[in-house]
């Protein structure tokens, strides 16, 4: 890698990781052993767009003020089918959604979803 330093920390979904790692594999000469395993990875699981995922965190933003960045990110990682797979991305969390806004969650997760 270069001499880069952090710039900024913020969470972003696994699309988007995607497209920044593969932006830094066609800049560099020979991946790194760990950007290779990402980037299968990120190949095998990561099947939307980066424009696709941030928009699924916006509208799950939008649904409760209770639900912070690093969980909307998750919740589009993982694109949960059902309201059972919302509970469990929040049973560590100190925030507890109403069946309406879980219901919405897997409203707004389900165009995403490809078998």
């Amino acid at each position: 890698m270069s001499g880069r330093g952090i710039v900024e920390v913020k969470p972003i979904t696994m699309y988007e990781a995607r497209a920044i790692l593969e932006k830094e594999l066609e800049e560099s000469e020979e991946p790194l052993y760990e950007q290779k395993i990402c980037m299968d990875y990120l190949h095998k699981f990561a099947r939307l767009s980066p424009d696709e995922g941030r928009k699924i965190v916006e509208e799950v933003l939008r649904v409760s003020d209770k639900i912070r960045p690093e969980i909307a990110v998750k919740i589009a990682d993982l694109l949960p089918r059902d309201e059972e797979d919302v509970r469990a991305i929040f049973a560590k969390e100190r925030a507890i959604l109403d069946r309406e806004e879980i219901a919405k969650i897997v409203e707004i997760c389900a165009p995403y979803i490809k078998e």
